[in-house]
């Protein structure tokens, strides 16, 4: 008898597992089968950046061939600069030499592979005919027939303004119903192909070469975008923004992905007593329950996101802006709006990126997108924002406000006042406006419009149809940077060369993006760094003052410019390490590379990683090269380097 119910008990105990993994397994994800992808070079920004060497063809593209040839199944071996590389056909080259062998045969390459921090570069189409694609089928990989322009690629939003319509990679099936009369189709857009002599090519003319189907995982991202549309009311006088996000993401990754992450700049220390509360959350079409631990919301996806496969994500929010000077904040009628919806965190490598947990510094970033926007405020007030305005109708006792970014940007910020007077200016295609209730506009806006048409000229061009500059009351700040939008205090001094310094993250921060937790020694030194470019050239006396007091603040820190946010303890500590002594490590780089070819590296940066987030290595690799700098000059800066 005991015998048998201890069989029936383990019978019966073996039916539940049974049945439990049944259930667990149908309810499961299937595991992705991996697919090879398809890409061109022009669609990918890969993980160690491409560079441009001359040759006996004129410049060549040349990659990490360690890097690369895996990609595609190949791989690539390498001894005091002598190299091996394997796929379809293999071939040995000599770093420094253009003599190689392929399958044992003698060929004089395009160009002379040579090594960079360790890593052995190919020329581009010597990579692509190892992996087993002939010049016909991927081009040559020379730079140049292109017509050299700043439009998208394929059928992206261009400058058309019109961000519901970007297409881009898009296939059919991919639009997001967003809504009866809100649709929004991501997509590849924007994408920048490296050229010589400071051109970009890019927009359906321009060279392009198609890459051998893809096998990995990780290596590099595409350049897709999403596309945000927010309609929002704000009513200034009880600080309550009521919204919904409509989202249409596109995943960019060669890995897929389970779920997405936002951040919620208003609770994190930034928000000073801001917050954001998210009470809907739907992905194609299906509701989901959400996690939201104070600066990040975790939003689950109903099935496995494919490599670049589309959703579309809607969410409701409130938001409360506070009393205060401050980013987020609002004194009497006038309201300075920042970091007040949730916005998707940066993947970087295996995790998401959040809310450094200080009011000091840019404690969050985010990658570039396109927006869309309708605000209603009470009629009344009016509007200055981080994006075209495209129109406004008054309904009764509010307003309808609606904005478009033209092309992709970081955030969306706007301010609000009802009693501004504005200013206006034209810099080539595009129109300045300032608005201000009684302080130097005029003035501020004729060094904006400087400014403007001299980081044209020397990081390259400016993509928007707007620039915008308010007076707003800023405590702890001389003034804040946004998308074609600043910000100066009214409650400091005006310095024209805080204009400048806000027009250079123009570039050094929107155009060109990067970790502000661990890296912003890149935006806020380069910002620095770009001011003093310009006194260089129009005010030597001024260049001379500002050049002083940044070497007296920056001998005072002994800090490395690269540590994170949190460690730097206070905002002067912080000011001096990553402004002054990042200026400083700025203009040590140039002395070493000399101003000519530290300007050819950054305008390379600003056209490879335009609209993208820039690594940190991946900037010192491209400093490294086209400065001919040894890399322990960048000991004395940054830690661990």
């Amino acid at each position: 008898m005991p015998k048998r119910i201890l069989g029936l008990i383990i019978l019966g105990l073996s039916i539940i597992v049974i049945f439990t993994n049944l259930r667990a397994t149908l309810r499961a994800d299937p595991k992705p089968v991996r697919i090879p992808l398809d890409a061109t070079f022009k669609q990918i920004v890969l993980d160690v950046p491409p560079l441009v060497a001359t040759g006996q063809a004129g410049s060549q593209i040349m990659v990490s061939a360690g890097d690369f040839l895996p990609l595609a199944g190949g791989s690539a071996d390498w001894y005091q600069g002598r190299g091996v590389l394997r796929g379809s056909v293999n071939a040995t080259v000599t770093a420094g030499s253009r003599e190689a062998t392929v399958n044992g045969v003698p060929r004089r390459l395009a160009a002379a592979p040579f090594l960079i921090e360790g890593k052995l570069y190919i020329p581009f189409s010597l990579a692509l005919e190892v992996l087993g694609m002939s010049a016909g089928d991927a081009g040559n990989g020379t730079v140049g027939g292109g017509t050299a322009d700043n439009t998208t690629a394929g059928n992206g939003a261009g400058s058309t303004g019109d961000a519901s319509r970007t297409a881009g990679e898009v296939r059919e099936g991919q639009t997001a119903e967003l809504g009866a009369d809100r649709v929004i189709v991501p997509g590849a857009a924007s994408v920048i192909f490296p050229g010589r002599g400071g051109e970009s090519w890019s927009g359906p003319a321009a060279p392009d070469l198609r890459l051998p189907p893809i096998q990995a995982d990780s290596g590099f991202h595409f350049r897709y975008h999403p596309v945000y549309d927010l309609q929002a009311s704000y009513d200034p006088a009880k600080g309550i923004i009521q919204g919904e996000l409509l989202l249409a993401y596109q995943n960019p990754y060669l890995a897929p992905l389970r779920r997405l992450y936002f951040n919620l700049p208003a609770n994190a220390p930034f928000g000073n007593g801001a917050a954001t509360t998210v009470t809907r959350v739907v992905v194609n079409n299906r509701p989901v329950a959400v996690r939201q631990r104070q600066g990040q919301l975790e939003v689950p996806l109903p099935r496995v996101l494919a490599p670049r496969e589309t959703l579309s994500l809607a969410l409701t929010f409130k938001t409360t802006v506070p009393p205060g000077n401050n980013r987020l904040g609002r004194s009497g009628e006038l309201s300075q709006v920042s970091g007040w919806y949730p916005i998707l965190a940066p993947k970087e490598g295996d995790s998401w990126a959040g809310v450094a947990g200080t009011s000091y510094g840019d404690p969050y970033f985010a990658s570039a997108a396109y927006y869309r926007v309708r605000l209603s405020l009470p009629t009344g007030y009016q509007v200055l924002a981080s994006a075209r305005l495209t129109g406004s109708q008054a309904k009764g006792e509010w307003t309808d406000w609606s904005f478009n970014s033209e092309q992709p940007v970081r955030e969306f910020a706007f301010t609000a006042a009802s009693d501004w007077r504005f200013t206006a200016c034209q810099a080539g295609a595009v129109q300045l406006v300032a608005a201000a209730r009684g302080e130097a506009a005029g003035a501020a806006l004729e060094v904006a419009r400087q400014a403007l048409e001299f980081f044209q000229e020397v990081y390259g061009p400016y993509p928007y149809s707007y620039f915008h500059l308010a007076f707003v009351p800023l405590d702890n700040l001389m003034g804040m940077e946004y998308p074609g939008l600043i910000l100066l205090s009214n409650r400091k001094p005006y310095s024209p060369a805080v204009v400048v310094h806000e027009v250079a993250h123009q570039w050094w921060y929107n155009l060109v993006g990067n970790d502000t937790h661990q890296a912003a020694w890149i935006d806020e030194g380069l910002a620095e760094y770009s001011t003093l470019l310009f006194y260089r050239r129009y005010d030597p006396g001024l260049y001379q003052a500002k050049l002083a007091e940044i070497t007296r603040l920056a001998a005072g820190s002994s800090d490395p410019i690269n540590l994170p946010l949190e460690e730097y303890g206070s905002d002067q500590t912080y000011h001096r390490a990553v402004y002054n002594r990042g200026a400083t490590f700025w203009l040590s780089l140039e002395g070493a590379a000399g101003a000519e070819h530290l300007q050819q590296a950054l305008a390379y940066i600003q056209r490879y990683y335009r609209y993208e987030i820039v690594p940190a290595p991946a900037l010192l690799t491209v400093l490294t090269y086209y400065g001919k700098l040894n890399s322990n000059i960048f000991g004395p800066f940054l830690r661990n380097k």
